[in-house]
């Protein structure tokens, strides 16, 4: 038999396609004001490209007070300016109150201050947050075991554990993925529900999760902006970050009180992390020294060319050991044998710099294998497997697929391999193709999401001992 899935989890990567198709387009027409307008932005790097003029930019203000100096697999400046609106329902959810985990995390933690004075007009709500670490039984408060399928076909659930009290927090911003009708998404989660689950949800076994309802630019504002160059988009995409900001410093000055923290982001989120990085994080020591590492996935983060630092941050490195911290990883996956092409967006260098890649998986380098955690479907074993269905929301393949870090005509990018064996009982494939010369966009983050969560383990035990 072969099992269906979640409808919801079976839509995740419908969803993720889709909407990175329509990413691509938003981005070029972004960088196409920036070549039409006068600004500061660096045209060297995607991020800049899509942060540049046309874009009703406003320099961030400096907190008011700092916290002190501490060191996905498928087979398918002022202070920011927000309007008043109706404050949302929290999302409704079926989470789960927190399971005790078998092995406790460590409960070592770092200086605190009280409070600084920054308050958020949007943020200081909890319902603007799909998650808080500091509110129970949110979708971060659920326990998601991975169901882990052997080449002949016996599966093995793999629990996991929630942490008790977690001694460092993990801030993550999703992609695209509102599905509403407006260029911005509004503060009431729908489908930003279920993609925090499948990219952001499980690193609760490392960390507090964070996760801020934001107004995102939807797929079909990329859609008008590409079909008829709506002048809402430029505008629309600053005002994206800008409630990222507001978010990152309302949790700074309330909930962060010292404490490490990681920051996760994909496409659309990532590149308004980039920009966090490089105008928020990386100039302020109070801040870079906050942070174990930021995960950037889905975009084209920029080097200096040979150089692991000096194009998007000029303190903050990549990361190229499991217990080195204050650095960054990111990666943007294609097929071995379909590399990037000529156009593409993610991976792509700039002028004078490189788009970097770091394997999850052996950030010194070299191929090694991806350790998933990918939403299950259909896809999953070969067509005449008949062993039993699989029940939880996440499953993984061990040894199926292979990542590696690769430059081919100037893009890095990390390439999967698929360790296919016709004769075993799982598939010869995966899914996650987002477009012609997309690569697996769909699914950066489910690919190597154990892998990382492995990396974030180390590193925080390094940070804490440091």
């Amino acid at each position: 038999m072969i099992p269906d899935a979640d409808p919801k989890f079976a839509a995740y990567y419908v969803t993720m396609r889709s909407r990175s198709i329509l990413l691509v387009v938003a981005v070029a027409l972004l960088a196409a004001c920036s070549d039409a307008a006068t600004n500061s932005a660096s045209p060297d790097s995607s991020e800049s490209a899509s942060t540049s003029a046309g874009v009703s930019t406003t320099t961030a203000a400096p907190l008011a007070t700092t916290a002190p100096s501490v060191t996905a697999l498928t087979n398918t400046t002022a202070t920011p300016t927000v309007p008043t609106v109706p404050t949302a329902a929290a999302p409704a959810t079926t989470a789960k109150p927190k399971a005790k985990p078998k092995t406790p995390a460590p409960t070592t933690t770092t200086s605190t201050v009280a409070p600084g004075p920054y308050n958020s007009a949007l943020y200081a709500d909890p319902a603007r947050w799909i998650c808080r670490g500091d509110v129970t039984n949110d979708v971060c408060d659920s326990s998601y075991p991975v169901t882990a399928v052997a080449a002949d076909g016996t599966l093995t659930i793999n629990p996991s554990d929630i942490a008790v009290d977690p001694p460092i927090d993990c801030f993550y911003v999703y992609p695209t993925t509102s599905e509403d009708a407006t260029m911005a998404s509004d503060f009431t989660a729908g489908a930003e529900i279920n993609t925090t689950i499948m990219q952001a949800a499980r690193f609760n076994q490392v960390c507090r999760v964070f996760a801020p309802i934001y107004r995102s630019v939807t797929s079909a504002g990329l859609s008008r902006a590409f079909s008829a160059g709506d002048p809402q988009f430029p505008a629309a995409w600053n005002q994206a970050y800008l409630d990222v900001l507001d978010a990152w410093r309302q949790y700074l000055a309330h909930d962060n009180n010292g404490r490490p923290v990681v920051i996760i982001a994909h496409s659309q989120g990532s590149f308004h992390v980039v920009r966090l990085l490089k105008e928020e994080v990386d100039p302020k020591p109070e801040q870079r020294n906050l942070v174990v590492s930021a995960i950037v996935a889905g975009t084209s983060f920029q080097v200096a060319a040979g150089r692991d630092v000096g194009g998007d941050t000029q303190n903050m490195p990549l990361c190229r050991s499991n217990i080195q911290f204050g650095c960054v990883i990111t990666f943007q996956t294609f097929r071995d044998n379909v590399p990037p092409q000529p156009g593409t967006l993610f991976g792509a260098p700039g002028a004078t710099t490189d788009s970097a890649c770091t394997n999850p998986a052996a950030l010194a380098g070299g191929p090694a294998l991806l350790d998933a955690a990918a939403p299950v479907g259909p896809w999953i074993f070969a067509s005449s497997y008949t062993g039993p269905s699989i029940t939880s929301r996440f499953m993984s393949a061990p040894g199926l697929v292979t990542g590696e870090c690769k430059v081919l005509n100037g893009y890095h990018y990390l390439a999967v391999t698929i360790n296919a064996d016709p004769t075993d009982a799982r598939t010869d494939d995966i899914r996650g193709d987002s477009a012609p010369n997309w690569g697996l966009h769909a699914v950066d983050l489910n690919l190597p999401q154990e892998s990382l969560i492995s990396v974030v383990r180390s590193q925080a035990a390094a940070f804490l001992s440091r």
